[in-house]
């Protein structure tokens, strides 16, 4: 039966540990750029949508003349 090492059990935890908070870090800057790209979709809806109505404003006047 083999003996257990603390040693190495703590130096797996701490690798553990660092993985975890790299992990964590990465998630958090993939979190913000979502949130981001989120932004600017949104801000290019809405301006697609003015562009859509002024189209259609144009194509109305366009049937009244």
């Amino acid at each position: 039966m083999s003996q257990f090492d603390l040693a190495d059990f703590e130096a797996q935890v701490h690798a553990l540990l660092a993985a975890y908070q790299r992990l964590q870090a990465d998630y958090d800057a993939l979190k913000a750029a979502h949130e981001a790209e989120y932004q600017r979709n949104q801000e290019i809806r809405e301006r697609l949508n003015g562009v859509i109505e002024r189209i259609r404003a144009l194509e109305a006047e366009a049937h009244n003349v």
